[in-house]
């Protein structure tokens, strides 16, 4: 099911030289293992075209940490993996995102969407400045971005089943077309109207 959401965004995305993103919802360490499936379906062993950024370590990718994703900028990468469980860094998102190349595909790895806006991680702690507390620290950016996944085009979204991945579910597939419905759409509006003739009101007199 991943594998071939994957290769669906990839190929989607390379026929409009945009980015696309998948993101898999859930269980961090199954989220782990269905991010490797998606990058191995859609580069092969491409190594060198692959980052990852997360606080853990060990991968056969190259790693960044959230703190450090300062490294992807003025680069491009096939395919950007961040991973959102224990400290998600705005800024890193950032980075990430611009690191992905016409054609390239971002995977986040995210808590339950449901769940997400309430939980508080490394991040937050960090805003927590005396006197104020973790518990003094709101999840809105959290809120928007949970509800920007769900809406924006382009993004698939995956939850994790907790008993496995005959578990999984799509809650949506991301795909808009091959040149994007919405795009193809709001560019045919704008050429019907900028070719129409124009006509004189009722009232119009000419010298």
């Amino acid at each position: 099911m991943i594998v071939a959401l994957a290769r669906d965004a990839k190929r989607e995305a390379e026929t409009a030289n945009e980015r696309r993103v998948l993101v898999l919802a859930g269980d961090r360490d199954r989220g782990l293992d269905a991010a490797y499936d998606a990058i191995e379906a859609v580069t092969g062993d491409g190594r060198e075209s692959v980052s990852i950024v997360s606080t853990r370590e060990g991968f056969r990718f190259e790693e960044h940490r959230p703190r450090s994703a300062d490294d992807l900028l003025g680069r491009t990468r096939e395919v950007v993996v961040l991973d959102c469980h224990e400290q998600f860094v705005p800024n890193a998102l950032g980075r990430c995102v611009g690191a992905v190349d016409g054609g390239g595909l971002l995977v986040l790895l995210t808590p339950d969407l449901d769940d997400w806006p309430a939980i508080r991680d490394r991040f937050d702690d960090s805003l927590a400045v005396p006197p104020y507390e973790l518990d003094d620290v709101t999840g809105r950016f959290r809120e928007r971005f949970v509800g920007t996944l769900r809406s924006h085009p382009g993004i698939a979204i995956v939850s994790l089943g907790e008993g496995g991945p005959e578990g999984d579910a799509i809650k949506r597939d991301g795909l808009t077309g091959s040149g994007g419905d919405a795009t193809a759409e709001s560019t045919a509006q704008a050429t019907a109207e900028s070719t129409a003739q124009p006509t004189a009101p009722p009232s119009a007199t000419f010298p």
